[in-house]
């Protein structure tokens, strides 16, 4: 089989990615059967992508035709057996518990028809020690998505040290018949590629708020309005050969000593943990938000991300 083969696929997992992760292949043409023991949450879910689709058809992304007929590719099921019946991809977006996921991926390798290929949406979980526990490792993969799965185009693919080659191939295919860009993350690591640049960009954003050097406000206009800027046309390493190495490698000699290599989360981030201060949903973290102002964050934040990947498509091909 392969990726132009699969017409139907089911998601596991309801929650914030999975509901997303189901549009995202309904979007494709895909039937994506959306599965949770929840009915709020396959409520919920229900929820989130509707305002998704209605923000797709606003933008030109969905026609709408199309917007009416998404939905009725996503079926939702309580029956796990149900969900797995017939379909030819498998993709679980269970909470990031390690045990969980090792007995789900197992149980459901024994469901689901021989030769289906599972795969775990997991940010930083090691894919052969979810698979540990399945009687064919071969056909385990992991994909990571990023929030939000619908609108943010990069799929990591990450091979464990049993999946086969065809599995891993199967799945990079399917990312780009869904219109995504994936990375092939050939080698195990804790955070694959993308979140070990995100925390390490993070501890240093961290440490000069917690040295004084700068505000969290400015800090975060720093990445917005130069870094994030620029990489969303040129990565960090094409920056590099743009701006000549020679001088980025001055640069990194006498800068290198002077940034934060803490091998702990920073203290300041613990504090806010411990208050019970944790972001947007309970109105305070790094920054204080009514929930008007976390609703409107979120709302600007899908457009802003479906324009931009508008453009980035444009001029780059991606």
């Amino acid at each position: 089989m392969n990726a132009q083969d699969i017409q139907r696929m089911a998601v596991i997992g309801a929650g914030t990615m999975g509901a997303g992760l189901a549009l995202s292949f309904a979007v494709a043409g895909i039937e994506a059967r959306l599965f949770d023991i929840s009915p709020r949450q396959l409520e919920v879910g229900r929820e989130r992508i509707a305002k998704a689709l209605a923000l797709f058809q606003q933008e030109g992304v969905v026609s709408p035709e199309q917007a009416r007929a998404v939905p009725g590719l996503i079926p939702a099921y309580r029956d796990r057996a149900a969900a797995l019946d017939g379909a030819q991809f498998v993709l679980e977006a269970v909470p990031e518990d390690l045990a969980l996921k090792q007995r789900l991926m197992a149980q459901m390798q024994q469901e689901a028809a021989p030769g289906t290929v599972l795969a775990s949406n997991t940010s930083a979980l090691y894919i052969t020690q979810i698979a540990a526990q399945c009687p064919r490792p071969e056909l385990v993969c992991g994909m990571h998505w990023w929030n939000p799965p619908e609108l943010v185009p990069l799929v990591e693919v990450v091979k464990g040290q049993r999946t086969s080659e065809a599995t891993a191939r199967l799945v990079y295919e399917l990312c780009q018949r869904v219109d995504r860009v994936p990375i092939m993350v050939k080698k195990e690591a804790p955070g694959f590629v993308g979140n070990r640049m995100q925390l390490a960009l993070f501890r240093e954003a961290m440490h000069i708020v917690e040295q004084g050097i700068a505000d969290p406000q400015d800090v975060d206009r720093a990445v917005k309005h130069a870094l994030g800027f620029r990489w969303s046309f040129i990565g960090p390493l094409e920056t590099a050969d743009l701006g000549n190495l020679d001088t980025w490698h001055r640069v990194a000699s006498y800068l290198f000593p002077f940034l934060s290599d803490a091998k702990e989360p920073p203290a300041r981030l613990g504090q806010l943990v411990a208050q019970g201060h944790l972001g947007v949903q309970t109105g305070q973290g790094l920054y204080d938000y009514t929930p008007q102002e976390a609703a409107d964050k979120v709302r600007r934040r899908d457009l802003y991300f479906l324009r931009e990947r508008r453009l980035v498509k444009e001029v780059s091909g991606n």
